[in-house]
């Protein structure tokens, strides 16, 4: 190990799903220097994220809202107590896509002193010392790019999931939750978050494929938040399906998918979490760049061809010419999509229904 390294921090201001892509160059980083200290700054729901990943030894939180609304004092509070920290190195788990992000990320490293500082560069990274190419969004998924730079400091072993580690307590909710579930169950998660509403598959066609596989004999189980409820209605009012929504912090509703036969939902950071799991998952992917942004060992199926089913993950997406337009090159594009959103109504409930099926059996 080199003598520098002492201490990394790595930097990851993420919701859920962008987080748990980078759980497995977390990963590699443990194993390639098991003795250092290794801390993440992240968002406030990405600590609820890296407090169940067993290899951080500290996370400290940056809330990007706080900022928007002149929250310089708590940016110098954060970039003094880094700066204290005396880090080694400083890993940077962002693309250098908007001008404002860059700026944010050049203050953040500057801050710790690091002498270290690696990161994806698209032509504006000279803050960086230690470059990894950034060959725009969906070269290689969002996870590969994270390795890549944790490679780029030493860390080379490949790790396999599951990436976190359970609370007891949160495995006792969740064991009082699913008490009323008919085993086995699938659990659809019908929501996406406020960023790109347009990944959402509608709840009328959840609720059609929730009514199918009711009829098979599995026990329905839906999550989200509170907020969420709403859109979710033609779904929550089938009749037998459990609902979580809004009943399930992070750590709890980990432990809910773990025991979930299969895990359905649209790209979000749900079916993320249920791949770092290693359990059976669906992600329905519209006009998000799947080849970016698909689960942790993945595959991608195109449900318009034939459909052969060679592991427990699966990306499903029906490939336009015009898709995607949401994350497309090295910009952020379209996160509205377009009005038509035809790659999301040609992943017909029918065709879902038969992919979950499918997977089903083979897992």
């Amino acid at each position: 190990m080199p003598a520098r390294f002492r201490r990394i921090l790595v930097v990851k201001i993420a919701d859920l799903g962008d987080a748990v892509l980078t759980l497995p160059a977390l990963r590699v980083l443990r194993s390639a220097y098991p003795d250092i200290t290794i801390d993440v700054l992240t968002s406030r729901v990405g600590a609820e994220l890296y407090g169940l990943c067993p290899v951080i030894n500290h996370i400290y939180v940056l809330e990007k809202s706080r900022l928007r609304r002149g929250g310089l004092l708590h940016l110098l509070e954060l970039a003094v107590t880094l700066r204290r920290r005396q880090y080694d190195a400083v890993i940077l788990l962002h693309h250098l896509t908007t001008w404002p992000g860059r700026l944010l990320y050049r203050i953040v490293l500057a801050a710790t002193g690091s002498p270290v500082r690696a990161g994806i560069d698209n032509g504006t990274g000279h803050f960086l010392t230690h470059r990894v190419v950034d060959r725009g969004f969906g070269a290689v998924p969002e996870w590969q790019y994270a390795l890549e730079i944790a490679q780029a400091l030493g860390a080379l072993e490949a790790p396999e999931p599951p990436y976190l580690q359970i609370p007891e307590e949160a495995r006792s909710q969740a064991q009082r939750l699913l008490e009323p579930v008919p085993r086995p169950f699938v659990v659809i998660h019908p929501g996406v978050g406020p960023f790109a509403p347009a990944r959402r598959w509608p709840a009328e066609r959840f609720a059609v494929v929730a009514r199918e596989l009711a009829r098979r004999q599995l026990g329905i189980v839906v999550t989200g938040t509170a907020n969420e409820k709403t859109d979710a209605a033609p779904l929550l009012n089938i009749e037998g399906v459990h609902d979580l929504m809004g009943r399930t912090e992070i750590a709890t509703l980990a432990a809910v998918l773990e025991q979930a036969s299969l895990v359905l939902g649209s790209d979000c950071g749900v079916v993320h979490l249920a791949a770092a799991l290693g359990r059976p998952t669906l992600a329905l992917f519209g006009p998000t760049n799947v080849e970016a942004w698909r689960p942790l060992g993945s595959s991608i199926a195109n449900p318009l061809q034939t459909l052969h089913v060679t592991g427990p993950v699966l990306a499903l997406t029906v490939r336009l010419p015009c898709s995607p337009c949401c994350y497309v090159g090295y910009r952020v594009g379209r996160p509205e999509g377009c009005s038509l959103r035809t790659c999301l109504t040609l992943l017909t409930p029918e065709l879902v229904t038969e992919t979950a099926l499918k997977l089903l059996a083979h897992c």
